[in-house]
């Protein structure tokens, strides 16, 4: 057991995400208090010292647990949905909540204040998996063809303006046609909505332009190129030094086995903006 001022908070929404940075948190040799925000357990419990999910716990209750573990650092990762929150009946969450804008990133940044003001600050994500970060360049074995080139660049030009109004982060295209945009529904189904009208497409999934370290950093894994697979997708365009790979050696090897080429732009590190 880790001494008291060692415990790391995660507060953990869906996805697989979440179990991938408790594993780092509890390999970097801190204590883990997990607290399950949205999304199902998933073998967090088993990872964690401590885990409670938030509700049924009230945010008082949750704070206390942090207190009382003498957590001063905390990482959110995974996907949080507003109707999920909403749904909740918590005051606090409620009050979040209760604003006109109530994009993702805005959620965020409101409960991260929140935090703050209880002497508790959100990490960044990268601070446990920045080896995680896509290098810059071809990372497969086959190059993308002029066409594809020319469907990535155009991709992602869109798909940065969809992410800079927290739309979402991916968009599916095939010769300069925009397919589908992400939007509630998450990746994998925004890939397979644009492949249900054609196949050969390029699939762009791209940071904002000033990507809050902290929050949503764009991620591929395994599940990304089995969606590509399933409507014969050629193509996957993100950003280099800025975009997480979920088991990389296995990414690429599927990706290569499916013909799908990546391809990750020269970008500028997370907390740098990328130009217009």
């Amino acid at each position: 057991m880790a001494r008291r001022n060692d415990f790391v908070g995660l507060l953990a929404g869906t996805g697989t995400f979440p179990n991938l940075i408790a594993s780092a948190i509890k390999e970097h040799g801190h204590g883990l208090i997990c607290v399950q925000v949205a999304g199902d357990e998933n073998g967090l419990a088993a990872i964690a010292d401590h885990y409670r999910q938030w509700p049924p716990a009230t945010t008082g209750e949750v704070i206390g647990t942090l207190h009382e573990h003498a957590v001063r650092e905390v990482v959110v990762a995974g996907s949080f949905r507003r109707t999920d929150l909403l749904a909740a009946g918590d005051p606090v969450i409620a009050g979040l909540l209760a604003v006109d804008d109530r994009r993702d990133a805005r959620l965020l940044e409101r409960m991260a204040a929140l935090l703050q003001g209880l002497g508790i600050v959100v990490v960044e994500q990268t601070r446990f998996v920045g080896h995680l970060l896509a290098p810059v360049g071809v990372l497969t074995a086959r190059a993308p063809s002029s066409e594809e080139a020319a469907d990535v660049r155009f991709g992602t030009t869109i798909a940065r303006s969809m992410a800079d109004l927290d739309v979402g982060q991916t968009v599916v295209v095939r010769g300069g046609v925009i397919l589908a945009v992400e939007a509630a529904e998450g990746t994998d189904a925004t890939i397979r909505r644009g492949g249900a009208m054609v196949q050969d497409v390029v699939v762009v999934k791209v940071s904002r332009r000033l990507q809050d370290p902290r929050f949503d950093i764009p991620a591929i894994g395994p599940e990304t190129i089995a969606s590509m697979r399933e409507i014969g997708a050629r193509a996957l365009g993100i950003d280099g030094r800025r975009t997480l790979i979920v088991h990389r050696e296995r990414v690429i090897a599927e990706a290569d086995a499916a013909g799908i080429t990546i391809v990750a732009a020269d970008t500028p590190p997370l907390g740098a903006p990328v130009d217009a």
